[in-house]
């Protein structure tokens, strides 16, 4: 487990009694990690991170009363943004298919409805897949792309040496790229980009 530094500590502690100068303290101790987290998987979307580094906060104090002291706050704010930034690349890809298929006219607009559907049937099939994966796989792709945890410290987090990590990984990553590629077949542009971001990102 990521052990909280002192000060978060404190902070943290303020946080979840519902002491929102501890809130503004932390806020502005930690947005700059946010925003550089989110500028370098948006690939440099200034907007995004800005976006993002407001929600992140707002939602760390919604659920103030579930964090945990000891954990590393950073980590906390990492799992927020990461999970706010799919969200909005999700977002994104719907607004860009309603505004593609308006200007391709009514006599197209089945063609967006069919790509909607198939945008949240691949959202749930992602879901599916990993939930497919044997519990020591799903276990480890979990700790790996959901808590942003090392190779190294997956290891030492389960008692497993770090090669049974990457075993696992790589044969998770393999049954997803399977299960994935064959939508880039009948996908429209919105829709590759989405899965071409995913690719990448479950290594």
């Amino acid at each position: 487990m990521h052990k909280s530094e002192p000060l978060d500590r404190v902070l943290v502690e303020g946080i979840v009694a519902g002491n929102y100068e501890a809130f503004t303290l932390l806020y502005h101790r930690h947005k700059h990690v946010v925003y550089s987290f989110i500028m370098k998987l948006s690939h440099g979307n200034c907007y995004m991170a800005e976006e993002i580094v407001q929600e992140t906060f707002i939602k760390l104090w919604e659920v103030r009363k579930k964090v945990l002291p000891d954990y590393s706050i950073r980590k906390y704010l990492q799992v927020i943004s990461k999970n706010l930034f799919l969200k909005a690349v999700s977002r994104q890809i719907s607004e860009e298919l309603i505004e593609s298929k308006i200007a391709e006219k009514n006599m197209h607009a089945e063609n967006y409805v069919d790509d909607t559907v198939e945008l949240d049937f691949l959202l749930e099939e992602i879901e599916r897949i990993i939930g497919l994966l044997s519990p020591a796989k799903q276990l480890v792709y979990r700790l790996k792309h959901i808590e942003n945890l090392s190779q190294k410290e997956i290891a030492k987090k389960l008692n497993i040496s770090e090669n049974t990590v990457e075993t696992h990984l790589k044969q998770s990553t393999k049954i997803m790229q399977m299960k994935l590629r064959h939508y880039f077949s009948r996908a429209g542009p919105p829709l590759s980009v989405f899965l071409s971001f995913l690719l990448l990102n479950i290594k």
